[in-house]
């Protein structure tokens, strides 16, 4: 069946209103039933054996992305997809509901790559009204994936774009950027990569030239510049003055009759009227000497002042479009788009402008707006390199939400309010305030339930290994059936396996300003209690991150969410496959807090033989049916693969692949080699664990190999 076409720059609103609300039909209620009956039962595998009984494809009916978008300052691609029902989802918040999956791809000019899956748990939310007497559907969620790229200079701007696959309880399949889902759509948007510098070389070669006649604290310089996160951000010259802006962008004086200015002067001399605007009464002489280029301009300043109050918000050239709460993150997250080619005060090698965002949110649902932040990314001219149809921006700022959480029998739900202003902060003190260039955004949003912030100091563990404590068996130290990983909300294993830990298991837990405390770790049991030291790397809200040192003692100091969002409270570098007790306690406060994890720091055992014919490394002929045993096996077996690889025609082998390890003298392949071309092949055979590696969703893995030939007859 043909992809369905990618929505391009749909908005949150008008397209996203909650329809009304019917009985469940038997092909959502009973979705994964059917499928199971019939794996093409709505027509979407293309080719398929199994005849479709019913034709349904990207319906929106129940879901819908509206935005996708790229942050910089947090490299992730976000996805914003809209619940719009207040049924169909499997159950109510006490129960697991269902799941709600993302898929993203990205475009650099080589064709999609996939660039990783994230998930949204959602559940049947009784119909209802706000404070404001407005309906609560639909719920608007956000996701996230990282999304790391490769940064260059300012010449060329990078501008890929990125393309979203929403599917509700089926996870999108990798590496199928054309993947039909049934309910759900699919969404593009060109996003830009931030400019950067690589400072690696620069030190290595300094330190090295140079060596014993650097001063030493030179060389303590470099080594902490090398500690910082690369590549950096380029330092940016100075802003143009409004003489310049005009001459850049063709201003005249006044255009001819039935002419447009391309870029009109309350655009190019909007900051420096704002400076104007804000000078004191008094001050003639300070108004004087900025208002003299727009009146060597010939610009009238009474009318541009005038014109730069109205309070309607201008959206010709950027708009907020979407705005929701992820859950995985703790995040609120609005997506705006640039939709000009200029009129953004100069092109990438410039300072450029702006872009800022203020978060506003209600989470009391008392009609009371509580500012929660604003942030700010920069804004350039593309000229005729700006995508058709623009530029997707997201706009992140991690949120404390854990006064808010209630157990699931108290649904929380809010709102949350974005207001985009170009190149003037918006209001911190007015949410309803709209700036001139720029607009507001509202949206139903609900907070996770949990457990509610502890009214005294309790050591409290929140998350080992990228996954909840919730999540993870305290006997067995392996992950529960319904694990996942909690920045992404993705099932930790799609079938629900136990899996261990290895590699950096980071400990994130609640934060207790004013407070130290302690993380140590031993071989359980009755191992020896071993502290943990490392230096920990922190992201605050806003500002750069920095490293995090305890004192000689072993105890950190808690920073609390401003300075370091993730809670991340220490590093544990794990080695061996043995059962561990971490704990967590608070100086001066009695108790502690653990949790046992199981390690597996072992890659999974991998061979492959050819048994048939001359064997290993041996020669066949076209037409030929080969044969031989491979070796896929793990204590946490994941998957393995087979591959055979040499030139486009090589066929595929039986089995490709299988999530059963093999017996431990191996089990039997198959390889028919009609249609095959003549010439050097490899077979191979790619064996993953299922351990969760570095906090994340990385496994062991071992590949192995053998050779061989076709050759004519």
């Amino acid at each position: 069946m043909a992809q369905k076409k990618a929505t391009t720059r749909g908005k949150q609103t008008g397209r996203t209103q909650a329809a009304s609300n019917i009985a469940v039909e038997r092909e959502r209620g009973s979705f994964r039933q059917l499928l199971a009956s019939n794996p093409n039962y709505f027509g979407t595998i293309a080719g398929s054996k199994f005849k479709a009984v019913l034709s349904l494809a990207g319906s929106t009916k129940y879901e819908e992305l509206t935005c996708v978008a790229y942050n910089g300052a947090f490299d992730r691609l976000e996805a914003t997809l809209a619940v719009k029902r207040t049924t169909g989802y499997k159950g109510g918040l006490c129960t697991a509901g269902s799941e709600e999956y993302v898929r993203f791809y990205v475009d650099s000019g080589g064709g999609w790559q996939d660039a990783g899956i994230a998930g949204a748990q959602v559940h049947d939310i009784p119909a209802g009204q706000d404070c404001a007497k407005q309906s609560r559907h639909p719920l608007i969620h956000t996701v996230a994936v990282p999304f790391d790229p490769q940064k260059f200079g300012c010449r060329k701007p990078q501008l890929p774009r990125v393309r979203a696959i929403l599917s509700w309880e089926v996870p999108p399949p990798p590496n199928q950027p054309n993947w039909v889902p049934v309910w759900g759509n699919v969404h593009e948007c060109a996003v830009q990569i931030e400019k950067s510098w690589s400072i690696f070389g620069l030190v290595d070669s300094l330190a090295t030239i140079a060596g014993p006649k650097l001063d030493p604290g030179l060389l303590e310089q470099i080594e902490a510049v090398k500690e910082l996160p690369l590549p950096q951000p380029l330092p940016d010259p100075p802003p143009l003055d409004v003489a310049t802006l005009a001459k850049k962008y063709g201003y005249s004086g006044k255009p001819s009759k039935g002419q447009r200015q391309a870029v009109e002067v309350s655009r190019f001399g909007f900051t420096h009227a704002a400076q104007l605007k804000a000078v004191p009464a008094a001050s003639d002489a300070e108004f004087e000497l900025l208002a003299k280029p727009f009146l060597e301009l010939g610009i009238d300043i009474g009318k541009l002042l005038v014109e730069i109050e109205d309070p309607t918000g201008n959206i010709g050239y950027e708009e907020v479009e979407c705005v929701g709460l992820d859950n995985n993150t703790d995040s609120v997250v609005a997506t705006y788009a640039i939709k000009r080619p200029s009129g953004y005060s100069g092109d990438l090698c410039s300072a450029g402008s702006y872009q800022y965002v203020a978060f506003w949110g209600d989470f009391d649902d008392d009609c009371n707006w509580t500012y929660l932040g604003t942030v700010k990314t920069k804004a350039y001219d593309f000229g005729s390199d700006l995508p058709a149809g623009g530029l997707c921006y997201a706009a992140v700022l991690p949120v404390d939400l854990s006064k808010y959480r209630k157990p699931c029998t108290t649904p929380v739900i809010g709102r949350v309010r974005a207001v985009l202003s170009w190149n003037s902060p918006p209001s911190t003190t007015n949410p309803d305030a709209v700036p001139f260039w720029g607009n507001r955004l509202d949206a139903h949003v609900i907070v996770k339930p949990g457990k509610p912030f502890p009214g005294t100091v309790t050591p409290d563990l929140t998350v080992v290994g990228g996954i909840h404590v919730n999540d993870i068996d305290n006997v067995s130290g392996l992950t529960l059936p319904a694990a996942k990983f909690v920045d992404t909300g993705f099932n930790v294993d799609s079938l629900g396996r136990a899996c261990p830990f290895g590699g950096r298991v980071v400990v994130r837990g609640l934060q207790f300003p004013g407070h130290r405390y302690r993380v140590q770790v031993r071989e359980f049991p009755g191992g020896v209690w071993t502290t943990l030291v490392k230096p920990i790397w922190v992201q605050p809200v806003v500002g750069p991150g920095f490293y995090h040192s305890p004192a000689g003692d072993g105890y950190f100091n808690y920073l609390g969410f401003s300075s370091n969002f993730a809670s991340i409270l220490a590093y544990f570098d794990t080695s061996g496959n043995e059962l561990y007790e971490i704990r967590l306690d608070i100086e001066g406060v009695a108790g502690s807090a653990s949790q046992i994890v199981r390690l597996d720091n072992t890659s999974p055992t991998a061979d492959i033989e050819i048994t048939s014919g001359s064997g290993s490394c041996g020669m066949f002929s076209p037409g030929d049916m080969m044969s031989g045993t491979f070796v896929a096996r793990d204590l946490y077996f994941g998957r393995y693969s087979l591959v055979v690889k040499g030139h486009p025609s090589a066929n595929t082998p039986s089995p490709a692949s299988g999530i059963v390890q093999t017996p431990i003298t191996g089990s039997n392949w198959t390889l028919k080699t009609t249609g095959m071309a003549v010439c050097g092949y490899i077979i191979e055979v790619h064996a993953y664990d299922r351990a969760i590696v570095n906090s994340q969703s990385s496994v062991h893995h071992t590949a192995a190999s053998v050779g061989f030939c076709l050759r004519k007859k």
